[in-house]
């Protein structure tokens, strides 16, 4: 019986840590003169170091996109940076049926745990979790990695002053 009283608190502390995190940066991703998302980082620091835990990058929506168009572009943008390994399409279908259709206002957070276990939260509602995997960096790096598809946002997002993130 007190095992059982344990998994609460357990859960109540996780998302203390997961909410008691500072914002790193924040961008907009636009394409033309539409606003996509709009993306904030966070971590312990309060300052970027790194694809390592605890990590939350939180997209808010501007516009209305479905699951499978959210699928496509992560996965265009692995073969982008090359990840095209049988590891990176396992974790693609397991992202696939975590990924909702947003609308205007909706917000994706995916958070990173220290031990590089993750999970997915749609409007502030868990999603999926994932195992430790390289996967969740691979994630992460769309947006964060020094081979993203735009510097500059990304610059923003990592709190970089200028030169590469």
């Amino acid at each position: 019986m007190t095992r059982y009283a344990l998994i609460p608190l357990t859960l109540w502390l996780g998302l203390q840590s997961a909410s008691a995190l500072d914002r790193i940066g924040q961008s907009t991703f636009s394409v033309l003169f539409w606003d996509i998302y709009t993306a904030q980082l966070f971590n312990q620091e309060g300052r970027y170091l790194g694809l390592t835990g605890p990590l939350r990058l939180s997209l808010t929506y501007h516009r209305q996109i479905d699951a499978i168009e959210l699928l496509e572009a992560t996965e265009s943008q692995w073969q982008r940076m090359g990840y095209q390994d049988a590891a990176s399409q396992r974790w693609l279908q397991q992202m696939g049926p975590c990924f909702p259709d947003v609308d205007v206002g909706h917000t994706l957070s995916f958070y990173l745990a220290e031990d590089s276990s993750a999970s997915l939260d749609w409007n502030g509602q868990r999603r999926c979790n994932f195992d430790s995997s390289e996967g969740n960096r691979q994630f992460l790096a769309i947006w964060l990695s020094r081979d993203s598809a735009d510097p500059g946002f990304t610059r923003q997002l990592t709190g970089a002053q200028g030169g590469r993130p």
